[in-house]
């Protein structure tokens, strides 16, 4: 009896991995799609100039640009209810047919793509026999900073959106005490939920708000910056 009993379990253990497995989603195939029709929510077309491409490349990985735009590189989740997250977006998944036509949308509208074959993609890349030198004072660090590429050293590490970094406003030395703001994923403009209230000797970014953050500075010339914290780098090019 008890021999009979714990095959049944092992059975059923097999069977419940089986179908979560069946539920789970399946990664995109490597492909290239570029922005063909775009309507707003109630089907009507859109005009527009901004032309979004998206890649999905292998192990889960994206690459996706609006026209002209930043390059945005990372690891997607689609979940079981069809949303696409890539951490700085999130869309509906409507339909995907390989080779043909992907649909998506999100609460501003509708977008239908189309295979991209054309070479529409520039690398943005540290070149490598460039010197990265010391950052010594926060002013070297003035303006306003947008992220462009986001790395982590495992994809289990990947914060939330909200907590994950969209941009970064960099003042200086001011009245009230604070050298600048960090904008997270869900920030309105004028909403930031993070200030910088130090910088380190050791090349850091000592921040207050929703909870205490410390950001390493790897990098600050040429027009990109890069800040790291446990592990996740955010890549940012300043404003123009």
């Amino acid at each position: 009896m008890k021999r009979t009993l714990i095959l049944l379990l092992l059975v059923l253990t097999t069977l419940s991995a089986f179908c979560r497995d069946k539920k789970a989603p399946k990664p995109f195939p490597r492909s290239r799609w570029k922005e063909a029709i775009r309507m707003k929510p109630d089907s009507s077309l859109v005009a527009y100039t901004d032309t979004l491409f998206i890649s999905f490349r292998a192990k889960d990985t994206f690459s996706y640009h609006y026209k002209d735009g930043f390059i945005y590189n990372g690891a997607y989740i689609l979940s079981e209810d069809s949303v696409l997250d890539f951490g700085t977006a999130r869309f509906r998944l409507w339909e995907m047919k390989t080779n043909k036509m992907m649909v998506l949308s999100d609460n501003k509208g509708i977008y239908k793509f189309v295979p991209d074959s054309s070479d529409t993609i520039k690398a943005i890349s540290i070149p490598k026999e460039e010197k990265i030198l010391p950052v010594t004072d926060i002013d070297q660090m003035i303006g306003h900073w947008t992220v462009y590429k986001k790395t982590s050293g495992t994809k289990g590490d990947v914060p939330d959106v909200a907590v994950q970094v969209r941009s970064a406003y960099i003042t200086g030395p001011s009245s009230d005490g604070k050298l600048g703001y960090i904008y997270g994923g869900n920030d309105a403009d004028n909403d930031p939920s993070w200030y910088i209230k130090g910088f380190g000797a050791d090349q850091s970014l000592e921040c207050d708000g929703k909870k205490a953050r410390y950001f390493k500075v790897i990098k600050c010339q040429n027009g990109e910056m890069i800040l790291e914290e446990d592990g996740m780098k955010y890549y940012f090019k300043q404003f123009k």
